[in-house]
């Protein structure tokens, strides 16, 4: 009997912690929705509302990822980002961690009516231990984003889901169900 109550309890704390972690990842509904609230947002505020990304408090920084601005128009990418580091590269060389140039894509994406997904790989986001801004793991992981283009803005948005199933054919469908 004794036996079967332990098994019970690892089993209760396995599938705690499974759920945790579900709940700390951000889903694809999820990015959908903040990058559809983000290019709302930027279509209102234009470039005022820009810096309002690069804040690692933002409402568009949440569970394991971020929303990120891009101005494909003159080939900037990250014009806002909450990873300092990350902003204002080439979209014509914005290589993922595998060395793939991935920006020219992302604006492709974003240019199809009601946005697109791409995946690439990239490093997960993490809030430093002393709360100041956010950063990368050393990790890299595969990431599907979701750009859309930002009505009477020159900007386009983007957010990610870190995910070694989901297809992009799976996550387009998604936009067509919403």
């Amino acid at each position: 009997m004794w036996r079967l109550t332990i098994m019970l309890a690892v089993t209760a704390i396995l599938t705690g912690v499974a759920a945790s972690n579900a709940q700390d990842s951000a889903t694809p509904d999820e990015v959908i929705a903040k990058v559809r609230e983000a290019a709302d947002f930027l279509a209102k505020e234009g470039k005022s509302g820009l810096a309002t990304f690069d804040e690692a408090d933002s409402p568009f920084v949440w569970k394991d990822t971020y929303v990120f601005v891009f101005d494909c128009a003159v080939g900037i990418a990250d014009i806002a980002h909450p990873v300092a580091s990350s902003r204002n590269r080439k979209i014509a060389t914005d290589k993922d961690a595998a060395g793939n140039v991935v920006g020219p894509e992302l604006c492709k994406a974003a240019e199809r009516p009601g946005g697109g997904w791409v995946e690439y790989m990239w490093w997960k986001p993490v809030k430093p231990e002393d709360g100041n801004g956010v950063t990368y793991e050393k990790k890299v992981s595969r990431k599907v984003s979701y750009m859309l283009g930002v009505r009477g803005q020159p900007y386009q948005v983007g957010a990610g889901v870190y995910n070694d199933q989901l297809t992009v054919t799976e996550l387009d469908a998604l936009l067509t169900k919403r």
